[in-house]
């Protein structure tokens, strides 16, 4: 993957990396809550760059895009992560649609694709409704139907708890991220694997370069359960659009991916039998083809 850079989007410094020739099809990859863009599989980003102009970005307040705030010493009154509350949050999903949306401007990029995974999902979702003129594919990942706030298992609200607050030592923050990925992947990334340990290493250390966590994660949060849903919106969606989700998703449940699809017009719905809250190679390979078989489209500058 190529180097990181930076542009000023609404006031905010965005990090984000390109690959492929300039003049293909633009196609943006939208990461999920508290994730960095070096998550999306190195060999998914690869082969897309073939045919598309890659972009990948960090959202506000995570890898080495801009803070918005400062760190939380513990939770807002009224906080409540599977529900709606009373705690105002400081942006929205529209609003992390609109640096995506800037993030194009910034590159003159009229015309593009969007592909997000769990929040990312909803942000692309988020993309389509607000320039329905520029996104010329939909792809929704693991995430929801219009409805943000959705309860997954127990175990799943505490794994997504135990990044709310600061961790009590980088060695606790390390386990987090290990123990988090063998739970997503229901297994193929055991915690102890030396890859899942080094790859735990280098986002904690990208995190660190970007100033640390700083509330990020939490504010992703509030941005999550505060948006109000946007079933309707979708439903008026004309754009071709995929919607892939594993049958054994902990964190959205698979009948969230179910959803997106009914609301959708001529949504396409393809289920991995099995899989977590993970983009295994199988999703990777689903949204490569998909994407591939569409229409050619040139890019239009904005």
């Amino acid at each position: 993957m190529s180097t990181d850079r930076f542009a000023e989007v609404n006031g905010l410094r965005i990090c984000y990396r390109e690959t492929g020739p300039a003049g293909a099809p633009a196609l943006f990859l939208v990461v999920g809550l508290g994730m960095q863009l070096v998550e999306w599989p190195a060999a998914m980003v690869e082969r897309l760059s073939r045919r598309f102009r890659v972009i990948c970005m960090d959202n506000r307040d995570t890898g080495l895009s801009a803070r918005t705030g400062q760190s939380y010493d513990r939770l807002p009154e009224g906080f409540r992560w599977i529900s709606r509350h009373s705690v105002a949050a400081p942006y929205h999903i529209p609003d992390m649609a609109r640096d995506l949306l800037g993030l194009a401007d910034h590159l003159g990029i009229g015309r593009f694709a969007v592909a997000g995974f769990s929040m990312g999902g909803m942000i692309a979702q988020a993309t389509a409704i607000l320039a329905p003129g520029r996104v010329t594919a939909l792809a929704s990942l693991s995430s929801c139907a219009g409805e943000p706030v959705v309860a997954g298992t127990a175990e799943n609200d505490e794994m997504i708890e135990r990044f709310f607050l600061p961790a009590p030592s980088r060695a606790a923050l390390l386990e987090a991220y290990c123990e988090s990925s063998a739970f997503y992947s229901g297994g193929s990334a055991p915690a102890d694997a030396p890859q899942t340990r080094a790859g735990a290493e280098a986002l904690i250390a990208r995190m660190e370069a970007g100033g640390g966590d700083q509330g990020g994660y939490l504010r992703q949060a509030f941005a999550i359960t505060d948006t109000p849903a946007w079933e309707a919106e979708l439903r008026q969606l004309d754009v071709p659009a995929l919607v892939l989700h594993g049958t054994e998703d902990p964190c959205l449940p698979v009948a969230c991916g179910q959803r997106a699809a009914e609301l959708v017009p001529g949504a396409e719905l393809r289920l991995h039998d099995g899989l977590g809250h993970w983009i295994s190679e199988g999703i990777a390979d689903d949204l490569c083809s998909w994407l591939e078989t569409l229409p050619a489209t040139a890019p239009v500058p904005a």
